[in-house]
């Protein structure tokens, strides 16, 4: 009896291989290989190691001068601490309490307002004896104060100047320390080369000799340079809010309040390292004469942006319309908007400056502290709005750095 014919043999099909084999690897073995390739290249150049020391030295130094200014308290005359020669200190402070207040009355605590004659008690005009008109933008920011005679003129100058460096330190430093000095030096010198050295040394064709897209070599590239620079400046960030959180003025022994501060400011120098790193190689892939020249033009015009931000701070529309053609104008606008939400009487530290009772002659230490510093919001009057438009607009200008680098990169010959 014949037996039935067998099924013919099936072929064995290739070994299944679960998500990660097959999603992950694929973008994930070209992108760590080209991101390690950069890493490993930059530990081991010179000017990685010299440029991070130089940083290193730098913060150090800001923050001993900190210290030291924390551990010494308010430098003050010594006639500033009694106003009003009556002996006694600290008497008669400000009864503002950061609202759209107009006018307050009746405010001399220690009475050496009302021992003046009658006709000598009201100098702000308003027919009121021994009171306070406060005067405000149309942004309801406190732009000056007009008190009666030896009303408000004895508050505690050393808490709130204390206070005032303190927080002048950390956003100022964030502004010039982290996002100019290194966050746009760092990427100058170390990112406009990430594809040019290659060319020039001639490695670029290993590179572009591997079934890999030339724009995803650009990218991998950026991408490798990011796991060098970023944790550099996320161990110095988080140094810097070690040492202000300890030496800084208040009873406790951190300052917790601060760290969110900090985080603003981690977010705003880790993005201004991917905008700038961008740029910087877009201008690189120009060539090495044009290159250099667009490197410069354009770190001169973050510089120049960044002390015109800073000297028209708190002042009109137009002004800070013409600052964000910059990217450093964005990246602080993070930290302003930041410190207006981590510290909820920024605005009234502010309009505390403009007492009478700070100035020493036409000197106001607690206004100059904060001067350059604090700045209204923009362009909305919501920080949080603010920072998320700031943030986006600095993803976008990366997405366009790098769209126009991959198209100028695919386009260049190879010598």
């Amino acid at each position: 009896m014949m037996q039935p014919n067998s099924p013919p043999g099936m072929t064995p099909g290739p070994p299944k291989r679960d998500l990660s084999e097959t999603v992950w690897t694929k973008l994930d073995r070209k992108a760590t290989a080209i991101a390690e390739f950069t890493m490993r290249q930059y530990r081991k150049k010179r000017s990685t190691w010299v440029l991070g020391a130089v940083g290193v030295i730098l913060v150090g130094l800001v923050l001993l001068f900190y210290v030291d200014a924390m551990a010494d308290g308010a430098d003050l005359p010594e006639w500033v601490t009694d106003n009003d020669g009556d002996g006694l200190i600290d008497e008669d402070p400000s009864e503002w309490d950061g609202s759209q207040l107009k006018s307050v009355g009746d405010v001399d605590n220690d009475g050496d307002c009302w021992a003046r004659e009658p006709f000598d008690r009201d100098w702000n005009g308003d027919g009121i004896d021994c009171n306070v008109i406060y005067n405000y933008d149309s942004n309801g920011v406190l732009v000056s104060i007009d008190a009666d005679p030896n009303v408000d003129e004895d508050p505690n100058e050393s808490v709130f100047l204390e206070e005032t460096v303190h927080r002048s330190f950390l956003v100022g430093f964030a502004k010039f320390g982290f996002i100019f000095v290194l966050g746009l030096f760092i990427p100058m010198f170390l990112a406009t080369g990430l594809i040019r050295n290659e060319q020039e040394a001639g490695t670029l064709h290993y590179l572009v000799g591997k079934p890999v897209a030339r724009a995803e070599i650009l990218m991998y590239r950026i991408l490798g340079f990011l796991g060098i620079a970023w944790p550099y400046f996320i161990g110095l960030i988080l140094l810097c809010a070690l040492v202000t959180g300890f030496f800084g003025p208040g009873d406790s022994v951190f300052r917790f309040s601060d760290l969110g501060i900090w985080f603003g400011i981690m977010l705003a120098v880790l993005l201004a390292v991917l905008v700038y790193s961008v740029i910087f190689v877009t201008f690189g892939l120009l060539g090495r004469t044009v290159g250099y020249v667009a490197v410069f033009f354009y770190a001169t015009f973050e510089f120049f942006m960044l002390l015109l931000g800073t000297a028209s701070s708190g002042s009109s529309v137009e002004m800070k319309a013409l600052t964000s053609m910059s990217v450093s104008f964005w990246c602080t606008e993070i930290i302003n908007s930041t410190a207006w939400l981590v510290w909820g009487d920024w605005d009234m530290l502010y309009g505390m400056t403009k007492l009478p009772a700070w100035s020493i002659g036409d000197f106001n230490p607690g206004e100059v502290a904060l001067w350059g510093i604090w700045g209204t919001p923009f362009p909305t009057t919501n920080p949080l709005v603010n920072m998320v438009i700031s943030v986006f607009i600095l993803l976008l200008i990366t997405a366009l750095g790098i769209l126009i680098g991959q198209s100028m990169f695919k386009k260049r010959e190879l010598h």
